[in-house]
């Protein structure tokens, strides 16, 4: 297959690369695209070096299949007319609500994508890609009244500028310096040595762009626009990892073993044995989404709680892309 990544010089389009070599993903021809200021550069694959080239007239007739890893605001101009015939799968958030765009996790909806006749597969968030998968093993038991959902996001998920000011106010720190304004450019406060209870702009109703996508995404997803998601993300000073705490509150007790069951059963889940943790440090480089600390509420059996891990640049973003792609062939 002639494959084509578009951003093939950020994080994500890095991470796509090396896992399609890990997989042995069957490319026969590949193309790199990027920025004008990253145009000329060289990346390996499978021992061959590809010069890295400008987005032009025509991209789409270069390969069967895109891998498109680009900011919103770039992904606009590329994809909003597209009516190509190669298959486009976008990491972006443009085209995840679009009626007719399917927004696939594999293991959770793959008919999804029989049900439509888009060229263009949306790949859900980074956040949303864990949480859908944990959940729809839990309603495979028993559906959930009521999920309430902490995210706490690495800063890789916006990309190598926000690793590069993290790592620059890291600097300042040890230095015992303070951290001038030109060093804080991406987020509302410091991101060194801090937590940002912000990720995305605020709405009219003051939840975040990210939450509300953690809560959309997720109902596209499972096809159930009533299930209630109490949704708050937070910003913190790693660099590799995102991890959820989610409780479940259903209407009636539940069967702990079988719910836990269903999770260590479930395609791509991990569940961990009491008392084991699981944290980003360990989930960096790696391809599952790790579940740990489930528990009952103490003195609720309509409750259970739980703690979700993933690296968030493989499963959160191009690992779930390339597996869309496997079930494509």
């Amino acid at each position: 297959m002639r494959v084509g990544i578009i951003g093939a010089t950020g994080l994500v389009g890095k991470t796509t690369l090396r896992i399609l070599e890990e997989r042995n993903f069957p490319v026969s021809e590949l193309t790199l695209f990027a920025s004008e200021r990253s145009v000329g550069k060289k990346l390996k694959f499978k021992g061959e070096t590809f010069e890295v080239i400008a987005l032009e007239d025509n991209w789409d007739l270069l390969a069967d299949i895109f891998f498109c890893s680009v900011s919103d605001a770039q992904t606009h101009p590329i994809l909003d007319s597209y009516n190509g015939e190669a298959w486009v799968i976008d990491k972006s958030k443009v085209f995840r609500m679009e009626p007719n765009v399917p927004l696939i996790v594999p293991e959770v909806n793959w008919n999804a994508l029989a049900e439509s006749d888009s060229k263009i597969i949306a790949n859900p968030n980074c956040t949303t890609i864990p949480f859908v998968m944990a959940l729809d093993a839990v309603a495979k038991i028993q559906k959930p009244k009521k999920v309430v959902a902490t995210a706490l996001q690495s800063v890789s998920g916006a990309g190598k500028d926000a690793l590069a000011e993290l790592s620059l106010q890291r600097e300042y720190l040890v230095l015992g310096e303070d951290i001038p304004q030109d060093a804080r450019e991406l987020y509302p406060q410091q991101i060194a040595a801090n937590l940002i209870p912000q990720i995305g702009a605020f709405t009219d109703i003051a939840e975040t762009s990210e939450e509300r996508k953690l809560r959309e995404e997720s109902r596209k997803i499972l096809e159930d626009t009533s299930l209630s998601i109490y949704a708050t993300c937070v910003r913190v000073p790693i660099e590799v990892g995102h991890s959820i705490s989610v409780s479940c509150i259903f209407e009636d007790k539940v069967i702990f073993d079988d719910i836990a069951n269903s999770l260590a059963s479930y395609e791509g889940l991990e569940l961990l044995p009491n008392g084991s943790l699981i944290t980003p440090r360990e989930v960096a480089g790696t391809d599952n989404v790790y579940v740990s600390r489930l528990r009952s509420a103490p003195h609720d059996p309509r409750v259970i709680h739980f703690w979700l891990c993933c690296d968030n640049l493989r499963k959160g973003a191009a690992l779930n892309a390339v597996q869309i792609a496997e079930r494509l062939l």
